[in-house]
């Protein structure tokens, strides 16, 4: 194989390492930066998304395949 014809398909397979290693940066930085905001609104009490069940504990520890009923 020739050299030239070689180093013609390294380079942008090269490129590609490249690009791709920088989109893998930059979603694990995004997810470090969303992870750390949610850490600091949760410390802060500021969270954005609040459950607030009425019926949390009033059923006690029921499994919800308790009150499957199946046909005899």
């Amino acid at each position: 194989m020739n050299l030239l014809l070689l180093l013609l398909l390294a380079l942008p397979f090269a490129c590609l390492a490249v690009l791709s290693l920088v989109a893998l940066l930059g979603v694990v930085a995004i997810g470090g930066t969303l992870r750390v905001i949610g850490m600091v609104t949760s410390v802060l009490g500021i969270a954005g998304r609040k459950v607030d069940d009425p019926w949390r504990g009033a059923v006690g520890d029921a499994y919800p395949l308790d009150y499957v009923e199946v046909a005899r």
